[in-house]
């Protein structure tokens, strides 16, 4: 596919050697603010990755002439209180924060989110919580200022948070709405790695990006993402599809060529792909649609 012939506007796309797509937020103006239009084109592009057997990872950086990484809400008009006034039914909203969050939580390729600046609000939630690794600068400020603006969290925020650090740290920073920075207590195991400058968060993320990429099966990390987001409602249940997704995987051209890659000490020429070699039983979960009327 032919990203450059998309006509983002909020953000950039690359794609680095080693089937890496690069996503740059493109808003240092607005201090890389989270703003429908931004809203629009993460999800469009985590979709399209989603189904390019050409991408293996993607990782999501922000414009670094920006002293935020993602400062919250755009709020260049000025603070409106949020209204539910054009819906019929408050059931019927749903909140932009966690459209984004799950098309990047629903990606089936390996996801990084290079944090190399300060981080508020969906800055936090949307564009960190759903990644499967983040790496952030150790200066960046992270604040999650909800019940500080009269609001409650979003962006799946409240089902993220507590698997990422634990109930007790969520609801530190939640019910506190503190300031913190990545060395805190209270962020323990939220990132993969924490770099001394911002300089170097996206450098640390790319080349770790690109190992994966060469050395990780695409089909496998499909399944692997699948079982740990839908896993069974019993560990009688979760060991029936973990035994019926090994057993899918095990035949596969991945796996063979990856254990012969392993013996013979060289780099894997990996094919399988998740349009070509996942089976009719992958999703093994109900799918619901969710999108509102809006």
């Amino acid at each position: 596919m032919d990203y450059s012939a998309l006509a983002f506007n909020e953000i950039l796309v690359r794609l680095e050697a080693d089937s890496v797509a690069v996503v740059t937020i493109n808003r240092a103006a607005e201090r890389n603010s989270f703003s429908r239009g931004l809203v629009n084109e993460l999800i469009r592009i985590f979709e399209l990755v989603d189904k390019d057997d050409n991408i293996r990872v993607v990782i999501l950086t922000a414009d670094p002439t920006a002293p935020a990484f993602c400062a919250g809400a755009d709020l260049s008009d000025g603070w409106k209180a949020p209204t539910l006034h054009n819906i019929q039914s408050a059931t019927d909203h749903r909140d932009s924060g966690g459209r984004v969050a799950m098309a990047i939580y629903n990606c089936r390729k390996i996801t990084i989110s290079a944090v190399n600046g300060h981080a508020a609000g969906a800055g936090v939630t949307a564009l960190q919580l759903p990644f499967d690794f983040r790496f952030v600068w150790s200066g960046a400020k992270i604040t999650l200022p909800f019940v500080r603006r009269g609001v409650v969290l979003e962006s799946l925020a409240s089902l993220l948070l507590p698997r990422l650090i634990g109930l007790s740290r969520a609801k530190a920073l939640l019910l506190t709405g503190a300031t913190v920075q990545p060395d805190s207590p209270y962020m323990q195991g939220l990132y993969h790695d924490v770099l001394p400058t911002r300089e170097e968060v996206f450098p640390a993320s790319l080349i770790f990006a690109k190992e994966l990429a060469a050395n990780t099966s695409q089909v496998s990390i499909a399944y692997t993402k699948g079982l740990l987001h839908h896993p069974g409602k019993s560990i009688e249940e979760t060991h029936l599809l973990e035994s019926r997704a090994l057993a899918e995987t095990s035949k596969s051209r991945d796996a063979e060529e990856l254990t012969r890659a392993f013996f013979e000490r060289r780099r894997p020429n990996l094919t399988d792909t998740v349009s070509n070699n996942t089976s009719e039983w992958y999703p093994w979960w109900t799918v619901v649609d969710v999108k509102s009327r809006l």
